[in-house]
C-alpha cells in the first residue's frame, strides 16, 4: 500500500510538473506573441506607404498564428475610377498565386470580402461552403495546400471593407480561438493604419498637385511678365512678388509695402488709383486700372493693375484683395508713337494735297494742250508717288540722297547714262526727301525731253560734296547736275513749272540757293543747301 501511495504521489508530481511545463510554455508563447504584437504595432506605426504597411500586417499575422502562409487581398481604385485587386504574400513566393485568378466573392470568401465576420476552419476542405463554385469546384491544381483556414475582414470604423486577411496551413487544426482574437485585433489596427496612410498619401498627392499648379501658374506669370500681389484690407499689409516689385523699379530684396506702392504712383494718377482700390473694396467692383509710376531712378513707367476682393469679412466687406500687375510702358509708348504718326500722316496728307493742287495749277499754266497737261501732270504725280514709296519703305524716317536719285531715275531708260561722284551719302529728312525728289524728277524729265538724254551719246554727271561753314550758318551741301553731249541749250523765254520748282520751291522749302546755267554744252544746275535743313 505504501508503494501504491508512492506511485500515486509520483504520478501526481509528474502531472504537476507537466502542467507547470505546459503553463510555462503557454506563458512563453504569450510573451512571444505580446512582444510580436508590440513589434508589429511599431512597424505598422512606422509604415510610410500602403504597400509596406500591408506587407507588415501579413508577416505579423503569420508570426502570431503560426500559419504556414498568409495573404492580404484588397481593392484599390485607380485614377480612372476602375477598381482592381492587389495582394501581399508571406510564407510563399508570389509565383504561387500568379498563375491563378484573384479570389472571387464565392461562398467561402464572401463573409470576408463583405465584412460579415471571421471564417475559421480546422479543415476548410470539409466546410459545406467549399467547392460549390464552378468551374474549379475546389482548390485548383498546383495551389498551395490549405487545410487549416483563418480569414478576417479588414474594416474601417465607418464600416468600409478595405480587404481581407487570409491565413492557411497544410495541416489541420492549426488555428485556435486565441489566434482568431489576435487576428481580429491586428485587422482593426491595420484598418486604422491603412486609412491613415492613405489619407497621408492623398494629402501628399493633393499637395504635389497644388505645388505643380502653383509652379505652372508662376511659370505663366513669369513668362507673361505678370507680377502677383495681395492686400489685407484691414491692416493694409501688401505682399508683392519679385516681378510685381520689378514693375515698380524695385529689387526682390527691397521693402515694398502699400504705402510705397501709393507713393510710387505718379501724382497726377494717384487719386484715381486710390479711388479705384477703395471702390473695389467697398462695392466688390473689378479693380482694373492703368497709371504712371515713378521709379527710384527717376524713370516714368506705365503699370496695368488688375484685381478683385478675394474674401468677405464678417461685416460684409472685402477682407482681402489679390491681383496682378503688368509693365505696359512699351505698349503706351507704341500707342503714343501711333498717335503721333496718325497726326503726322494727317499733316502729310494735307501737305500732299496742297502739293498736288500746286502741281496741277502750275502744270496747267505752263502747258498749251490737254494732252501736254496730262503727260506732265502724270509724270510729276508719279515722281511724288515714288518719293512717298521710298519714305514708306523707311517708315517715314527719311532717305539717303543716293536713294532719292535711284528711285526717281528708275523710270528713265537712260539711267545708265547718269554718273555719280561723291565721297559719302547723306541721310535726309522726309521734308527734304520730297522736295529733292521732285527737283530730281524735273531735271531728269527736262534732260530726257530737251537735254543730254534726248539724243544718243548724251550723259549727265551728278556731283556732291560738303562745303565748310564759312558764313556762320553751318556747313552746306553743294550738288551739281551737269549735262554733256546734248543739243545746244539756251535760256528759256519763259519759266515753266520745273524752273519755278528748282529756283523758288527749293528756296522756300529748304532755304536752298539754286543756279541754272544754260551753257552751250548743256544745262548745269548747282544747288547749295544748308545741312541743317536736310537733316532728319
Amino acid at each position: 500500500m505504501v508503494k501504491a501511495m508512492g506511485r500515486v504521489e509520483e504520478d501526481g508530481f509528474e502531472s504537476l510538473v507537466a502542467r507547470l511545463a505546459a503553463a510555462e510554455e503557454a506563458l512563453a508563447e504569450e510573451v512571444r506573441r505580446s512582444r510580436a504584437l508590440n513589434r508589429i504595432a511599431e512597424a505598422i506605426g512606422a509604415g510610410h506607404d500602403a504597400g509596406s504597411l500591408v506587407q507588415t500586417v501579413v508577416d505579423g499575422g503569420v508570426e502570431l498564428t503560426g500559419a504556414q502562409f498568409g495573404a492580404f487581398f484588397y481593392n484599390v481604385v485607380d485614377e480612372a475610377g476602375e477598381s482592381f485587386m492587389l495582394y501581399s504574400l508571406s510564407g510563399a513566393p508570389r509565383a504561387a498565386f500568379e498563375a491563378f485568378p484573384m479570389p472571387r466573392n464565392t461562398a467561402v470568401f464572401a463573409p470576408t470580402f463583405n465584412g460579415e465576420g471571421v471564417v475559421r476552419s480546422d479543415d476548410i476542405t470539409q466546410d459545406p461552403r467549399y467547392g460549390r463554385n464552378a468551374p474549379r469546384r475546389g482548390m485548383p491544381e498546383g495551389h498551395l495546400p490549405v487545410r487549416s483556414y483563418l480569414a478576417v475582414p479588414v474594416i474601417t470604423r465607418e464600416g468600409t471593407v478595405l480587404g481581407g486577411l487570409f491565413f492557411g496551413h497544410s495541416m489541420t487544426g492549426r488555428f485556435d480561438a486565441r489566434a482568431e482574437t489576435l487576428l481580429v485585433g491586428l485587422a482593426a489596427q491595420a484598418a486604422v493604419s491603412i486609412e491613415s496612410v492613405r489619407a497621408q498619401e492623398a494629402a501628399r498627392a493633393e499637395l504635389a498637385q497644388r505645388r505643380d499648379a502653383e509652379e505652372r501658374l508662376k511659370f505663366a506669370l513669369d513668362s507673361g511678365g505678370l507680377g502677383s500681389w495681395e492686400l489685407d484690407v484691414e491692416t493694409r499689409a501688401y505682399l508683392a512678388s519679385d516681378i510685381c516689385k520689378a514693375n515698380y523699379g524695385r529689387g526682390p530684396d527691397d521693402d515694398f509695402g502699400f504705402a510705397d506702392l501709393v507713393a510710387s504712383v505718379h501724382p497726377g494718377d494717384r487719386a484715381r488709383m486710390t479711388a479705384a482700390i477703395e471702390d473695389a473694396i467697398l462695392h466688390g467692383a473689378e479693380y482694373d486700372i492703368e497709371y504712371r509710376v515713378r521709379t527710384p531712378d527717376g524713370d516714368t513707367r506705365w503699370v496695368h493693375a488688375r484685381g478683385r476682393a478675394a474674401q468677405t469679412a464678417d461685416h460684409g466687406g472685402a477682407r482681402r484683395m489679390a491681383g496682378v500687375s503688368l509693365d505696359v510702358t512699351e505698349r503706351k509708348r507704341a500707342e503714343e508713337r501711333q498717335r503721333l504718326l496718325v497726326n503726322e500722316l494727317n499733316h502729310r496728307v494735307k501737305n500732299t494735297l496742297v502739293s498736288v493742287q500746286s502741281i496741277a495749277s502750275q502744270t496747267l499754266r505752263t502747258t498749251e494742250t490737254p494732252e501736254a497737261f496730262r503727260d506732265a501732270f502724270e509724270g510729276r504725280i508719279m515722281a511724288l508717288s515714288h518719293t512717298h514709296n521710298l519714305l514708306t519703305e523707311q517708315n517715314w524716317e527719311g532717305a539717303s540722297l543716293r536713294e532719292i536719285f535711284d528711285f526717281e531715275l528708275e523710270a528713265f531708260a537712260a539711267r545708265d547714262r547718269i554718273g555719280f561722284d561723291y565721297v559719302r551719302d547723306l541721310q535726309l529728312s522726309p521734308k527734304a526727301t520730297v522736295a529733292l525728289g521732285m527737283a530730281v524728277h524735273e531735271l531728269a524729265t527736262n534732260a530726257l525731253k530737251y537735254g543730254a538724254l534726248s539724243v544718243p551719246g548724251g550723259a549727265v554727271r551728278v556731283v556732291w560734296a560738303l562745303d565748310p561753314d564759312e558764313t556762320g550758318d553751318g556747313p552746306h551741301l553743294r550738288l551739281t547736275w551737269t549735262e554733256q553731249g546734248g543739243p545746244p541749250v539756251a535760256p528759256p523765254t519763259r519759266h515753266g513749272f520745273g524752273v519755278r520748282l528748282l529756283e523758288k520751291g527749293l528756296a522756300g522749302e529748304l532755304s536752298a540757293q539754286v543756279n541754272l546755267a544754260y551753257d552751250s554744252l548743256g544745262l548745269v544746275c548747282t544747288m547749295r543747301l544748308p545741312i541743317r535743313a536736310l537733316e532728319p
